[in-house]
């Protein structure tokens, strides 16, 4: 799971019963940035603003955004998306499965999925990120 590899993938059941998967986001021609988040994580909320920064300046040119809640209760996660109007796609109460398989310690963990399925940029906020985004997005774009 490390910056050149691809991503790997995981599976988990919506609130409503359904199956999603991060193959249901992630390696089908656009640049996603997935979000590993949870509502009581002061850093992860703050981290909000630059990702919906990043979503309206880059998300008319293929950004998408993915928000993974981790280590959280799927109500609390519910009230922070609709607290702080989180307006991406979300997969709740994923728990342990993708920090294990992504050696996630600490949140957030942000992570950036080329077009065809690699990351291209793991652990990275604020400018960092940033300057990762607008990379992508320029090398996107010119495809």
């Amino acid at each position: 799971t490390a910056v050149g590899t691809k991503f790997v993938d995981f599976e988990m059941q919506t609130p409503d019963g359904k199956s999603v998967k991060l193959s249901d986001y992630a390696g089908k021609g656009k640049v996603v940035l997935v979000d590993f988040w949870a509502s009581w994580c002061g850093p992860c909320i703050r981290e909000t603003k630059v990702i919906k920064e990043l979503l309206r300046e880059y998300g008319s040119q293929g950004l998408e955004v993915l928000g993974v809640a981790v280590w959280d209760e799927p109500q609390n996660t519910m009230r922070a998306i609709e607290q702080h109007q989180l307006p991406w796609p979300q997969i709740l109460n994923a728990q342990t499965i993708p920090t294990d398989l992504y050696g996630i310690s600490g949140i957030p963990c942000i992570i950036l999925i080329s077009p065809d399925g690699t990351i291209i940029s793991r652990d990275k906020q604020d400018d960092e990120l940033r300057a990762d985004v607008k990379a992508m997005m320029e090398d996107f774009v010119k495809r």
